[in-house]
């Protein structure tokens, strides 16, 4: 299998749906060091974030963050991803971590608040939810999972879990709330997706995870790897 041909796929994708040229960049198979093929763990979120100095990197947009390319290389890491890389990282306690998304095009965010800029439904004509794009998405992320064959696959957000679990056709193993944290919130929803486990947790930075939460999350991880 060569993911280089899902990368083409990608590109082409986004030419026959203009709305995605409007991103400054598309992320997959990203991973966090090039001293490596094979990743032990595959982190995804929702979508890559932007930030205004992203658009400073102005060639052949939308440009993108894969194992061919990655234009922090050149443009330098903000640092908003250097700290994601760490928590990573840290998380997983392993450097052979691999990035993808549920939906590879960036935006300001997947909302509808002005406050944070750019609305999702401004940029690509849709709400988040009715992206159409998705099972195209699925089909890649799908040959990303068989490429790596990893040992983990963390989703870092809660809110949409039951909602990509369909889309993924995922099994639901178990629920966990972190009982040592007076939120009592669930931190861990457990899925397989083909006897791989499938977490996803609270998101790392932005999900407000407290001391306890994190070593919880942090413990599940090491004992299922």
């Amino acid at each position: 299998m060569n993911l280089s041909n899902n990368l083409k796929k990608i590109r082409e994708y986004a030419k026959n749906h203009t709305e995605l040229l409007k991103s400054h960049h598309f992320l997959f198979n990203c991973p966090l060091s090039k001293d490596f093929k094979y990743s032990d763990a595959i982190v995804i979120g929702l979508n890559p974030g932007e930030s205004p100095r992203d658009w400073d990197y102005g060639k052949n947009l939308p440009t993108e963050e894969s194992h061919e390319f990655d234009f922090h290389d050149e443009f330098g890491k903000g640092r908003s991803a250097v700290r994601w890389s760490k928590y990573c990282k840290d998380y997983l306690k392993t450097d052979k971590v691999t990035l993808s998304e549920f939906f590879f095009w960036s935006s300001a965010q997947v909302g509808e608040d002005p406050l944070k800029g750019e609305t999702f439904s401004e940029r690509f004509g849709y709400k988040f939810k009715n992206c159409p794009h998705f099972n195209f998405c699925k089909e890649q992320n799908i040959d990303l999972i068989n490429f790596h064959n990893p040992k983990v696959i963390i989703a870092t957000g809660t809110t949409y879990s039951d909602y990509f679990a369909k889309i993924y056709n995922l099994k639901h193993i178990e629920t966990l709330n972190c009982e040592n944290d007076s939120r009592n919130r669930r931190v861990i929803v457990h899925y397989e997706f083909n006897d791989t486990p499938f977490l996803f947790t609270p998101h790392w930075s932005a999900g407000f995870v407290s001391n306890e939460e994190e070593m919880f999350i942090k413990n599940f991880i090491s004992r299922i790897k």
